[in-house]
């Protein structure tokens, strides 16, 4: 259809100009043509084919020219919100990101000073009852000690009594003695 209307746009104008062009041709070269020269029908003729031509061209050409424009000035814009759109959405994951980043680090750091406490509680509790088993053996070795000791100063007991007074003693006279010397060895603060 905008073919058609510019074939019929061009012929109008060379119709229009024909007898212009025709005067011109049979005056011949003598006259120099003058833009004012001409009868008014001429004039008529040029404004007639000028409008025609404006029309014709303002239809075919200008006004899809203008519409493409306005479409690619749309699809321009349209790219435009959408990159504003892609930039807003990269700059909200890289702060999210960055706040992710954020949270792993503190929780990996707190989770480091628990294991960490963990551990330090764990040591000191193994000290404590290494501490603990090597007291109960001091304890339990002491008692074995005092009581061998004890046991040997009773044998001496006897022993001694046995010859100061030179004769044998009963097993309870012997225990009799025996525990008296305890008594006494204990009183005095002995071992």
């Amino acid at each position: 259809m905008a073919k058609i209307a510019l074939f019929f746009g061009v012929a109008v104008v060379l119709l229009s100009c024909a007898p212009v062009w025709a005067k011109h041709a049979a005056e011949g070269e003598a006259s120099a043509p003058s833009l004012f020269s001409g009868s008014i029908a001429d004039s008529l003729w040029t404004v007639v084919a000028f409008a025609t031509l404006a029309v014709v061209l303002g239809t075919v050409a200008w006004k899809p020219l203008l519409r493409a424009l306005d479409a690619r000035k749309g699809h321009i814009e349209q790219q435009l919100r959408s990159a504003e759109g892609s930039r807003q959405k990269a700059e909200q994951m890289i702060e999210d990101y960055r706040q992710q980043g954020q949270t792993m680090v503190r929780q990996a750091t707190e989770e480091a000073q628990r294991h960490r406490q963990q551990t330090v509680e764990q040591t000191r509790e193994e000290i404590l009852a290494m501490r603990r088993r090597a007291h109960e053996e001091v304890e339990s070795a002491q008692a074995a000690a005092m009581e061998e000791l004890w046991k040997q100063t009773g044998e001496i007991v006897l022993r001694v009594s046995s010859e100061v007074l030179g004769r044998t003693l009963t097993p309870k006279d012997n225990q009799r003695l025996i525990d008296e010397a305890v008594t006494q060895i204990k009183r005095s603060g002995g071992l």
